[in-house]
C-alpha cells in the first residue's frame, strides 16, 4: 500500500504543483530583492506574528486582518513587555 493514501486526521495531502522554468525565474528574482523586516523576521523564527483582526464581530463568519509591521508592531511589543512585566511584579 501506498504510505500517501493514509494521512493523519486534519492533515490535508500536499499536492506538488509543476512550475515552468520562466516561473522559477520569476521567484528567485523576487526572492534576491526580498528586504523583510528584522522584527518580523524575529517572529517567524519564533513561530508567533502580531497581526490585527480587521473585520467586524457578526458580520461574517470569518476573521480578516493584517500582519503589524513597523511602528504598530513596535507599539504593540513595548505594551507587551510592560504588561509582562506587571504580571510578574503582581505575581511575587
Amino acid at each position: 500500500m501506498d504510505s500517501e493514501q493514509f494521512h493523519q486526521e486534519g492533515e490535508a495531502p500536499v499536492e506538488e504543483t509543476k512550475k515552468s522554468s520562466h516561473v522559477l525565474r520569476k521567484l528567485e528574482k523576487r526572492q534576491a530583492d526580498r528586504k523583510l523586516d528584522p522584527h518580523i523576521e524575529e517572529q517567524f523564527s519564533s513561530g508567533r506574528l502580531l497581526a490585527c483582526i480587521s473585520s467586524r464581530p457578526g458580520q461574517c463568519g470569518r476573521a480578516d486582518g493584517y500582519i503589524l509591521e513597523g511602528k504598530e508592531l513596535e507599539f504593540y511589543t513595548r505594551k507587551i513587555q510592560r504588561k509582562k512585566g506587571k504580571g510578574a511584579g503582581a505575581a511575587a
